[in-house]
């Protein structure tokens, strides 16, 4: 299947102030997203990320670069009711219910209004706002707002989600739940396409990045790829490994060292690490843990950011 977001070589620059001086938004940016997959859109702030996220769904005209979305250029009208769309500082009439907002938003994409009810109704609920389905906007907090926002763009049952800084404004514990949200709707075969500057939850959550600053595209690929490229060593630790079998391993330039009770099997090479943790367990062992010794996302995003400087 084609990729359902295509950017390559998209560049904008504003024009800003009374004297109309000249603001870059983006230089060279480009990824493309898979489907089915979770994509993260990592950057400080101001790297171009929200920039670039207008551009894709046609709120703003690039100054040049390519971008497609659902293998239709954006300014088209084909892709729209396919794709679920959140901003980063969601806003809506304080006057109106969770309940009625999220409603209008389904009319608005073309549900009859009795789908757009019950679909309303199912996602505030997902979102964890059941509590609060009729209660008015101007009492929700900050968080609740965002999770209104994330209610919105699921309303339609969109095929691919854009969300800009989903997790912002959430505490430790809402953005579990969301996390745990965007991991279900891989599961249910949507794509997930957002953007965050909160590393953490790249890690736990997606499956491909694309790294940009200063407008640029500094880094793009799997992310598994991307953290095993540090791979500096690996751990392969056992437990109720025979002594026997466990002196084979040695005589055969293994490094395996007691540690807390359990042996501790140590290579350089992943293939080799796996192979043995295969046979230990083949021969009664029991695997612990498998734990390579490598860089972090934090490490790797800053020193992308550093060859940038």
């Amino acid at each position: 299947m084609d990729n359902l977001i295509e950017v390559e070589g998209f560049a904008k620059t504003f024009r800003v102030g009374f004297w109309r001086r000249p603001s870059v938004g983006a230089k060279d940016i480009g990824f493309h997203v898979e489907p089915g997959e979770i994509f993260g859109f990592l950057g400080p702030n101001g790297a171009g990320k929200t920039t670039t996220i207008k551009a894709m769904l046609g709120l703003i005209t690039p100054d040049a670069g390519r971008l497609r979305i659902l293998g239709v250029p954006p300014q088209s009208m084909q892709w729209r009711q396919g794709v679920g769309y959140m901003p980063e500082h969601p806003t809506f009439y304080e006057f109106l219910t969770g309940r009625e907002v999220v409603v209008w938003f389904g009319l608005l994409s073309g549900l009859n209004r009795t789908d757009a009810v019950s679909r309303a109704e199912k996602m505030l609920n997902r979102v964890g706002l059941g509590h609060a389905l009729d209660r008015r906007l101007r009492g929700y907090s900050k968080g609740m707002l965002q999770r209104t926002g994330l209610a919105t763009a699921l309303v339609s049952d969109p095929k691919l989600l854009v969300l800009d800084e989903p997790m912002t404004g959430l505490d430790p514990i809402g953005r579990k739940e969301i996390r745990e949200l965007i991991l279900s709707l891989k599961d249910e075969g949507r794509t997930v396409f957002y953007s965050t500057h909160i590393l953490p939850d790249i890690e736990m959550t997606c499956d491909r990045v694309a790294i940009i600053d200063k407008g640029v595209t500094r880094r793009t690929g799997r992310l598994q790829d991307i953290l095993t490229e540090t791979t500096r060593g690996i751990d392969v630790i056992i437990e109720d490994m025979a002594h026997g079998d466990r002196q084979q391993w040695i005589e055969k330039g293994v490094d395996i060292q007691p540690g807390d009770g359990k042996l501790v099997a140590t290579f350089d090479d992943i293939e080799d690490a796996r192979a043995f943790a295969q046979a230990a367990q083949a021969q009664g062992g029991h695997l612990m843990r498998f734990e390579p010794h490598r860089d972090d996302l934090e490490s790797i995003f800053v020193r992308s950011l550093g060859q940038s400087s």
